[in-house]
């Protein structure tokens, strides 16, 4: 009756949206009750946060920090809330803001709903980018890190939020929460990410090649008003019932509201000048060098000044510097605080991005060893996709660090930007050289609404918790007679970057899959993970250019049986192999499974106990289909479900796309 309470309530449109984020109530969050709650924390220290309460009481949200629950709440102090109304009066000639009751009420809601987050996260516990849920006005906040003098002539550091609110006290923990003290109210930019990007006097060459392609319009959409979900399924949630090993169910949230967001990678002027860039001419000169040879047969196809033309080099330029979606610092690649959980070896998590500019990507890369630093399109380091190639080294070009961009104004209300420290283009080095090789893509990484959402990141306990979507961009549900979540990234699971798509019911929909990088022969594969008596029996198939002309790929993939015990594939483990037969009979095996259309998982990757993902009976790649593909065109990828059961469920993992000088040659076991 639960589950056919739940699907019936997730498939019925509701009559009205909401605003709010969902809400975040992971257990490991309760704490110990030590006679304080938020509320009675700043009434206790009423000479400090008088002025807070009074902007709480006034925005109706007070009510709430005296309940249980999770709250992050940044408190300003009274001299913070003094400086704000000094500001808000001298740029506001025609009305006065003497004191709190000069603020109206959607103010008071503002400056609410900017300092408190619904999930509670310790400072200690956050690193240097954005915190994993956006704060109750919708918004993500950034945590960054700058050093002051002390008075013993030393230097200590402090935490920034959002570049001009320093935290003085952090971690009072309460019973439904944490409270840090920030000496200002929190800043958040209204404008627009088109708007920042033009207001900042270090990226003029950029900004003004930004304003030449006529992408204005396109970089100031935000909220989806045709995006509607009940708010019960929103605040409250659902129980699906999914397969692990204790068996059970776990909560879910739909994502309230679609949001369109932008992430810009952007060289400062003073990069261009290291390669002779000075005006936006010269850029111009420098793309249409690149992508002429890039792209060999769009030369000519555009005028010398049309830059609007999605052909034109400085379009695709541009384009190339946008990630439709929203992604902090600390938010390209897995969680750090897993990383010692799932990797082996001296090795980089990475991840694949799809651009704005059309069947074009990037790879980007997080250097764990020492300090962390996050690189575009690097190669010589190589990560837990292509770990074994050898090759030409490519240094890639480094992200900087929120810290590093100390005073800059990066986010806006739908995207923020990040400066690089030399040019990205998608090359033809570029594409033959450090993007042709086996490409590892998560499969929670290639719809914008689940890094925009923040669910990619947002850790839960155990199998708890997840986040639902309706009819996510990339994808499309041809049946509604389903649940479609993300499954929060936690500390016991099989899957690859610890998160993975979860989709329950009787499930029919395809995916749009991210480009290739050069025209060639590819394998295409996708990860297999049984699901035991719940799962069910999944017929592929692939079409090209439009979601139509379905062809299928094989026979159907049976999800209920181990890859050990299902006859089709005849798994066995290494050990085993290496006891009655040694490296032979291992090799051996290999050909075997790749010539039944699969592959042992990969041993770059390990469970939580930890167990390589190759030596796990349950875990294994899918060979779908070897044929040619062309980088400018479209694929899509249908998963239908063959045999009628209202409780399967499919876990969506990661794909491959192997070009065959990779397979053809001695590919290795990661």
């Amino acid at each position: 009756m639960k589950r056919r309470l739940f699907l019936i309530f997730a498939s019925c449109l509701a009559l009205f949206s909401v605003s709010s984020c969902f809400k975040d109530v992971s257990p490991e969050n309760y704490y110990t009750f030590r006679g304080e709650t938020v509320a009675s924390f700043l009434e206790k220290n009423q000479d400090v946060f008088s002025s807070f309460i009074e902007i709480l009481q006034k925005a109706d949200i007070w009510g709430e920090m005296k309940t249980y629950g999770n709250y992050t709440c940044f408190a300003p102090t009274n001299e913070a809330i003094k400086q704000y109304l000094e500001e808000k009066d001298r740029l506001s000639p025609d009305k006065r803001y003497a004191s709190i009751a000069d603020l109206s009420k959607a103010d008071c809601d503002t400056l609410s709903w900017t300092h408190l987050i619904r999930a509670t996260y310790f400072i200690k516990d956050v690193p240097e980018g954005s915190f994993p849920s956006v704060n109750i006005n919708d918004r993500f906040l950034t945590l960054s890190f700058d050093s002051v003098s002390t008075s013993s002539g030393g230097v200590r550091v402090r935490y920034c939020i959002n570049k001009n609110s320093h935290i003085i006290e952090a971690d009072d923990t309460v019973q439904n929460g944490v409270v840090h003290v920030v000496d200002k109210v929190i800043n958040f930019a209204g404008d627009y990410i088109y708007d920042m990007i033009q207001a900042d006097p270090n990226i003029r060459i950029f900004s003004e090649a930004l304003r030449l392609v006529g992408l204005q319009d396109t970089l100031k959409q935000w909220i989806d008003e045709t995006y509607i979900v009940g708010e019960d399924s929103v605040e409250k949630g659902f129980q699906i019932q999914v397969y692990n090993q204790s068996g059970g169910w776990y909560d879910v949230w739909y994502w309230g509201q679609r949001k369109t967001c932008f992430t810009f990678l952007i060289e400062p002027d003073s990069v261009y000048r290291r390669y002779g860039i000075n005006t936006v001419n010269d850029l111009i000169a420098y793309a249409k060098n690149v992508y002429d040879e890039s792209f060999p047969e769009d030369a000519g196809l555009y005028g010398a000044d049309d830059y609007t033309n999605p052909k034109h080099p400085l379009r695709r330029f541009v384009s190339y510097h946008m990630l439709p979606f929203y992604c902090g610092y600390s938010n390209f690649n897995t969680r750090s605080d897993l990383i010692d959980l799932y990797y082996t070896g001296d090795i980089d998590p990475e991840d694949y991005f799809s651009t704005f500019d059309d069947h074009t990507f990037l790879r980007v890369s997080t250097n764990f060893n020492g300090n962390r630093e996050v690189y575009v399109n690097k190669r010589g380091r190589e990560g837990n996709g292509t770990l074994g190639f050898s090759g030409p080294e490519y240094p890639g070009v480094r992200i900087l660090t929120p810290s590093e961009m100390a005073g800059v104004e990066q986010e806006g209300r739908n995207g923020l930007f990040h400066y690089i420290d030399g040019i990205i283009a998608y090359s033809k080095e570029t594409r033959e050289e450090v993007l042709n090789r086996r490409l590892r893509i998560d499969w929670t990484t290639i719809s914008p609404d689940f890094l925009t959402s923040g669910a990619r990141h947002r850790k839960g306990v155990g199998h708890q918790e997840g986040i639902c979507f309706k009819q996510p961009k990339n994808f499309h549900l041809y049946s509604t007679d389903c649940a479609f979540s993300l499954r929060s990234p936690h500390n016991t699971c099989y899957v690859y970057e610890a998160n993975a798509i979860d989709i329950v019911g009787n499930f029919d929909f395809y995916i749009k899959l991210p480009p290739v990088p050069v025209d060639g022969t590819y394998e295409l594969r996708i990860s297999y993970r049984d699901a035991g008596d719940i799962a069910g029996v999944v017929q592929n198939f692939l079409s090209e250019d439009t979601p139509t002309d379905w062809k299928p790929l094989g026979i159907p993939t049976d999800l209920r049986m181990t890859a050990e015990e299902n006859p089709n594939i005849g798994w066995k483990s290494d050990e085993s192999l290496r006891e009655n037969g040694g490296e032979e009979a291992i090799l051996s095996l290999d050909k075997a499974l790749r010539n039944r259309g699969y592959m042992k998982s990969s041993d770059a990757i390990t469970t939580y106990e930890p167990v390589p993902h190759r030596d796990k009976e349950g875990l294994a790649r899918r060979i779908l289909t070897t044929q040619y593909f062309y980088a400018n065109r479209n694929y899509y990828l249908r998963l239908k479900l063959v045999l009628d059961n209202p409780t399967s469920e499919i876990t969506l993992d990661y794909m491959e796309w192997v070009p065959k000088h990779v397979f053809d040659g001695n590919e290795d076991r990661h």
